[in-house]
């Protein structure tokens, strides 16, 4: 498919889901540039020895690290994946997965701007670092490195009111219960606006 895609003037964006790994030698198969592979749970520096000099590689900064590390540790893996993957171009800094709901603000700053710092492929002049304004702690929630949702979704599939009509009589706290419907609604009704934007 992918190579009937590349006959046709198309490059494939190949978003390798989970680990890919052992099938980077039958990747190295396809035509050069026929690709952009984006590295999910795999190995960013294996996968850049084995097919780096043919395709666009994205990807390989691991999410759990954009939620649960320090930002010194998410700029650490940043720059070594730009010394080691990015020095001859062909690189696009991105999080493994999808950007999740529980990557903390610092962490996402740290990778933009050691990206932009250390990311830069040979324009002339200096890069300032922004300030940013500091994130009250007070408002964190659960482990200490999880910020509260940032805004509630955009929309439901079936709202708590409705569902709430078929339920049976609620027994414990219909506090959590509609939290976690709505939570779940609420990542539902964001899954169909990816599709429906990214297809």
């Amino acid at each position: 498919i992918i190579e009937e895609f590349w006959k046709n003037g198309h490059q494939t964006l190949f978003y390798a889901e989970g680990k890919w790994d052992r099938h980077l030698e039958a990747f190295a198969e396809l035509p050069d540039q026929s690709i952009v592979y984006h590295v999910d749970q795999g190995n960013i520096f294996e996968t850049h020895k084995k097919i780096g000099h043919k395709f666009c590689l994205s990807g390989g900064v691991p999410n759990y690290k954009l939620a649960y590390s320090t930002p010194g540790e998410v700029r650490d893996c940043c720059r070594k994946i730009i010394e080691e993957v990015a020095g001859d171009g062909g690189y696009i800094m991105d999080a493994g997965a999808i950007v999740q709901n529980d990557a903390t603000v610092e962490n996402m700053r740290a990778l933009t701007d050691c990206t932009l710092e250390f990311g830069n492929y040979g324009s002339s002049g200096s890069y300032e670092m922004p300030t940013y304004p500091k994130q009250d702690p007070s408002g964190l929630i659960g482990l200490s490195k999880t910020p509260p949702p940032r805004r509630t979704p955009a929309g439901v599939c079936v709202s708590w009111e409705e569902k709430r009509k078929s339920l049976p009589p609620i027994l414990g706290d219909e506090a959590i219960i509609r939290r976690v419907w709505e939570a779940n609604e609420g990542l539902a009704y964001m899954y169909i606006w990816h599709c429906l934007l990214s297809f």
